[in-house]
C-alpha cells in the first residue's frame, strides 16, 4: 500500500482495517497548505460513493459515515480524494487509500500448543518455552494484495520468511478479553517469495498469562483479569486479482514449536536459552477469549529511544551499569562465542551509597505462597541469559518491559567476570508511540528539564493504555483524571482515549459502578459497593467522555456508550449523602498526608470525599447538557447537587471563609467543586493568604495540584506558580530533578521519610499535570475545544528572557515566541494557521504597544508588542 500525502483515515496513516459502519475520521492537518474550501470524494471500484464540499478555512479534518455497500462479504479498497483550494486560488490534490476491515475473520479459529490447561499457580514457575505457531504455503505468482489479520495473547512478533514485519514490541492491545479481542492487520506481499513461504507466530505471555504474583503484597491479577494459555486467531488473504484468492485460517493443520524462552513474565523478566527444542508439538484449537474481534486503531508500543549504559562498577563476578535517564524499556546485547554459562541481569530505579543496586522503589509485590520455589521474596526485575554453546549470541528482549536506570549483570559459573563479555549494551526506551502535540523550549534550563521530565514520565507509563507507574502498571481512574489535561496538550490521544472509555465501560459492573482500574485488576479501595472503585476514581468515566465530546467532537463514540453512561448516573444517584461520603481516598498522593494506626489520611479526607461526590455529579450534569439535553437524569442531577452542596457547607463550612480544617486541598477542592457562593472571594482571600504563609509550597496531592494549575491563574497567580515550579526547595519539582533521573517521582522529596515514601515509585508520572500551564499560561496559547479560537495571553515570567512553544491543531501547527526586549517590554511572535481566530489578551499590569499582522502562504504571522505598566 503506498501512503500518498499526509492524510489519517481514523488517526491511522496506514489504514488497513477501518470499520466503514462506522463514522470515519479523515484528517490533513499535518499538510502544510493554505486553504479556503476543499471537495472530498471517496471512491471505491472507480465510483464515487461519497462526496462533500465545504467552504471550510484552514480545518484539515471532518468526519463522515459511508453509505452501506450491496455487498460486504471481503476486504474492499477505498480512495480518498481531496481537492484542497488555498488562499491563491490554487488546486492542490491529496489522495490516500484504505481498507476496510475484515467481515470474514472470524472464520479463523483460536489455535494454541497443546501443552498441559491452564496451570495451576503453584506450577506457573515451572521452566516451559514459550509457543511458536506457523504455517507453510505456497505462492504462484507475485500477488496483488496479502493482508494478514491476527491476534496474538498475550503478546505476539509476527515474521515472514524469517524477517520481522513489524517494528513494534509488546505487541496486542491490553484490555478485558472476554469483552473485546483487538486484531492487528499487516499487508506482507512485500515479504513473499515466489514458491514456499512461511508464516512464524511467536507468542508471549503478556497479560493474558500473566504470573500468579503478589502485586502490592496482597493482589494476584490472575484472579480478576480475563486469562488463558497463551493463543493465536489469525487469517491470510492472498489476493492475485481477477477475483482469485487465497485465504489460509488458523486451525490445527498449523505447526507447533517450542521458542527459546523458559520463562516471561511482565513483571520479572525473561529467561533465555540459546538451544532450539527440535520435538514435535501438537496445535489444537481452542475456544479462546469471549471479546468482540475489533480492528486496533491505537498506536503501538515502539523502541522510541537509543542508550548506551555507561559501566558504573566492575567487580569480581558482576558489573553494574548507569543508563543515565531512568526509563521504561528494554535491553540488547552481544554475548562473546567463548563464554558458556548463565547470566543474569538486574534491574534497578537507584543504587545506594556504595553504588549497589537498590530495588526498594522497583518492586512490584511478592511471589506469593502459592509459588513453592520462591514464596514470599520480592520480585526483583531480571532477565536470565543461558549459554550453553560456543557461539556468537545476541540477546534481546521481546515481551516484557523493565523501569530501570541500572542494570546489573552476573556470571554465576565463572570466578571472575570474563574480559569482553558484552558488547553492543543497548538500552531502550520503550512506550506507546503518541505523537507530541506541543513542545516547549526557555532560558531557564531547569524550567526546560522539569517540562522534559513530565513527557518523559507520561510516555514512560503508557502501553496501550495509561498506567501509574511502571511498579504497579495499573490503569487507575483517578490517576487519569488528574493527568487528562496535560495529556490531551501533550499528545495525540484521541484513539487512546476512546480505547480506554471502553475498557470502563467493559468493566463497569451488573450494579452500574466504575472500577478503580481498567483492566479490573481487583482494587477496589475505599469503593462504594463491590467490586467499584472509590468515587474520585469513578470519576474517569464522565470525564473522558466530556474530553472525547468536547476536544474531539467524537459523538458517536460517546452516544453509542450513553446507557452504560446513564446507568453509572443511576448508580450514583442511589446513595445517601451519608454513606458516599465516605466512598473515596480523598486528595491521593498529598505530602500532608499523615498514617493513623497503620492508615492513610489523606488531608480533610471526609470533606474532600464528599465534595467529590458533588463534583461527579456536576461532571455528568455538564456532559449530558450537551449529549442528551432532553434527559429526564438532568433534572435529578441538578436537585442532587443542590443538596449535597447544601449538606456539604452545613457540616463543614465555617464562617472565617474556609472548609474543614482549612487544609490546601480543602480550598481547592470547594473552589473547584464549586461550594463558595458567596463566600468566594473570602475564601479565596483566605486560600493566598495560607499559601503566601507556606512560602507557595504546593502539597496538595493528584487532584487538588492538578486543579491549582486551572484555578490559581484565574486568581492572578502565574507568578507563584512559576515560583513553585522552579523552587530549589527540597520539597519541590526541582527536588525530584535533583537525582538526574530526568523524571518524576510519586511523591514530593519531604523530611522526614516514611516507609511509604521510601518505597514509592520513582517513576511515576501523577503530578506532571503542570504541562498544560507551560503551554496555556507561560507560553500563553489557549486553543477552545473546537479549536476554532485562540486566546492569546502569554504570562512573562521574572527571570525569563524567552519562551517558545508550538501546538497542532486541526488546523496546522500553531506557534508562539516572546522575548524580552528591555526591562519592560516584550516582543510576541506568534504564527496561527487560516481559519482559527484569535483575541489577543493582556493583564492588568501590561500594555499592548503595537501590533501588526500579516499573511505568508496561508499562515497569519503577528507580531505584539507588550510594555509592562505597573512592575
Amino acid at each position: 500500500m503506498k501512503e500518498r500525502n499526509k492524510i489519517k483515515i481514523n488517526g491511522l496513516t496506514m489504514p488497513l482495517a477501518i470499520d466503514i459502519r462506522e463514522e470515519i475520521s479523515i484528517d490533513w492537518s499535518q499538510e502544510k497548505i493554505g486553504q479556503k474550501q476543499y471537495r472530498l470524494e471517496v471512491m471505491h471500484e472507480e465510483n464515487c460513493i461519497y462526496q462533500e464540499k465545504k467552504q471550510e478555512e484552514g480545518r484539515k479534518r471532518t468526519e463522515i459515515r459511508l453509505p452501506s455497500l450491496p455487498t460486504h462479504t471481503s476486504r474492499e479498497q477505498f480512495t480518498i480524494k481531496l481537492d484542497v483550494e488555498d488562499e491563491n486560488g490554487q488546486s492542490i490534490k491529496l489522495e490516500k487509500e484504505f481498507y476496510s476491515s475484515n467481515p470474514r475473520i472470524e472464520a479463523a479459529h483460536w489455535i494454541t500448543r497443546l501443552d498441559n490447561p491452564i496451570q495451576k499457580e503453584y506450577e506457573y514457575f515451572n521452566e516451559e518455552r514459550n509457543l511458536i505457531l506457523e504455517r507453510s504455503f505456497s505462492v504462484e505468482k507475485k500477488p496483488a494484495t496479502a493482508f494478514i489479520d491476527l491476534s496474538g495473547l498475550g503478546y505476539y512478533t509476527l515474521k515472514v520468511n524469517g524477517k520481522r514485519v513489524h517494528d513494534t514490541y509488546l505487541t496486542s492491545d491490553v484490555t478485558n478479553y472476554d469483552r473485546v479481542v483487538y486484531y492487528d492487520t499487516f499487508e506482507i506481499s512485500e515479504y513473499l517469495l515466489d514458491g514456499e513461504n512461511r508464516i512464524q507466530v511467536e507468542l508471549g505471555n503478556g497479560w493474558y498469562n500473566p504470573a500468579p504474583l503478589q502485586i502490592l503484597g496482597k493482589y494476584n491479577i490472575r484472579k480478576h483479569l480475563a486469562i488463558g494459555r497463551p493463543c493465536l486467531l489469525a487469517q491470510l488473504t492472498i489476493n492475485y486479482g481477477d477475483n482469485q484468492t487465497i485465504t489460509i485460517n488458523t486451525d490445527s493443520g498449523w505447526q507447533a514449536r517450542f521458542g527459546q524462552l523458559l520463562a516471561n513474565d511482565v513483571y520479572i523478566g525473561e529467561t533465555f536459552i540459546d538451544t532450539v527444542e527440535p520435538r514435535d508439538a501438537k496445535t489444537v484449537i481452542i475456544y479462546g477469549p469471549n471479546g468482540q474481534l475489533i480492528p486496533s486503531k491505537i498506536p503501538k508500543v515502539r523502541r522510541k529511544k537509543e542508550f548506551r549504559p555507561k559501566l558504573l562498577k566492575q567487580q569480581r563476578k558482576e558489573q553494574i551499569y548507569d543508563v543515565t535517564e531512568l526509563i521504561s524499556g528494554q535491553i540488547s546485547m552481544d554475548i562473546s562465542t567463548s563464554f558458556v554459562g548463565t547470566l543474569k541481569v538486574s534491574f534497578a530505579e537507584k543504587i545506594d551509597d556504595e553504588q549497589e543496586m537498590d530495588f526498594t522503589t522497583s518492586i512490584s509485590g511478592i511471589y506469593g505462597g502459592q509459588d513453592r520455589q520462591n514464596r514470599d521474596n520480592p520480585i526483583i526485575q531480571m532477565d536470565c541469559i543461558r549459554k550453553t554453546k560456543k557461539t556468537a549470541l545476541h540477546f534481546e528482549n521481546e515481551f516484557t518491559y523493565h523501569s530501570f536506570r541500572y542494570l546489573k549483570i552476573e556470571v554465576e559459573d565463572c570466578e571472575v567476570f570474563p574480559e569482553k563479555l558484552i558488547s553492543n549494551l543497548v538500552a531502550y526506551k520503550v512506550h506507546t508511540d503518541l505523537e507530541k502535540m506541543a513542545t516547549f523550549t526557555s532560558s531557564n534550563q531547569n524550567l526546560n528539564a522539569l517540562w522534559q521530565a513530565g513527557m518523559n514520565t507520561k510516555l514512560n507509563n503508557i502501553h496501550s493504555y495509561f498506567e501509574d507507574c511502571s511498579r504497579e502498571r495499573f490503569g487507575y481512574g483517578g490517576d487519569i483524571v488528574a493527568l487528562l489535561n496535560s495529556q490531551l496538550v501533550s499528545f495525540d490521544v484521541r484513539n487512546l482515549l476512546e480505547k480506554v472509555f471502553v475498557d470502563f465501560a467493559n468493566d463497569q459492573t451488573v450494579h452500574g459502578g466504575i472500577t478503580q482500574t481498567a483492566p479490573y485488576v481487583g482494587i477496589m479501595t475505599h469503593g462504594s459497593s463491590n467490586g467499584v472503585g472509590s468515587i474520585g476514581w469513578q470519576l474517569v468515566f464522565p470525564k473522558i467522555a466530556q474530553a472525547l465530546l468536547t476536544n474531539f467532537q467524537a459523538v458517536a463514540v460517546v452516544k453509542s456508550h450513553k446507557g452504560k453512561l446513564e446507568k453509572h448516573i443511576d448508580y450514583l444517584l442511589s446513595f445517601d449523602y451519608d454513606y458516599i461520603k465516605y466512598c473515596c481516598l480523598g486528595d491521593w498522593g498529598s505530602s500532608d498526608t499523615v498514617m493513623k494506626e497503620g492508615k492513610v489520611h489523606t488531608p480533610d479526607q471526609l470533606f474532600c470525599t464528599a465534595t467529590m461526590y458533588a463534583i461527579i455529579l456536576q461532571a455528568y450534569l455538564d456532559l449530558f447538557e450537551k449529549l442528551d439535553p432532553n434527559n429526564f437524569r438532568i433534572e435529578r442531577l441538578c436537585d442532587s447537587i443542590a443538596t449535597v452542596k447544601r449538606e456539604i457547607v452545613e457540616e463543614f463550612y465555617h464562617e472565617a471563609g474556609f472548609f474543614a480544617s482549612g487544609t490546601k486541598s480543602s480550598y481547592i477542592f470547594a473552589l473547584y467543586g464549586e461550594l463558595v457562593g458567596e463566600n468566594k472571594e473570602l475564601v479565596e482571600r483566605n486560600l493566598l493568604a495560607l499559601l503566601d504563609e507556606k512560602q507557595w509550597i504546593l502539597t496538595m496531592g493528584i487532584f487538588g495540584m492538578s486543579w491549582a494549575y486551572e484555578l490559581l491563574p484565574t486568581l492572578g497567580q502565574n507568578a507563584n506558580i512559576f515560583h513553585w515550579l522552579t523552587s530549589d526547595a527540597t520539597e519541590s519539582y526541582q527536588g525530584m530533578l535533583e537525582s538526574g533521573n530526568r523524571v518524576l517521582s510519586e511523591y514530593f522529596p519531604v523530611t522526614p521519610i516514611t516507609t511509604v515514601q521510601e518505597e514509592s515509585s520513582i517513576n511515576h508520572a501523577m503530578f506532571s499535570s503542570f504541562s498544560t500551564w507551560f503551554i496555556q499560561e507561560l507560553v500563553g496559547l489557549k486553543l477552545s475545544g473546537n479549536q476554532g479560537s485562540l486566546t492569546i495571553q502569554p504570562f512573562f515570567a521574572e527571570g525569563l528572557s524567552d519562551v517558545s512553544g508550538e501546538i497542532k491543531s486541526d488546523y496546522g501547527a500553531i506557534s508562539l515566541i516572546w522575548e524580552q526586549q528591555s526591562t519592560e517590554t516584550y516582543v510576541v511572535k506568534v504564527k496561527i494557521p487560516v481559519g482559527i481566530s484569535f483575541e489577543v489578551k493582556k493583564e492588568e499590569e501590561q500594555a499592548i504597544i503595537a501590533q501588526e499582522e500579516k499573511l505568508v502562504d496561508g499562515i497569519r504571522e503577528l507580531t505584539i508588542n507588550y510594555r509592562i505598566v505597573n512592575q
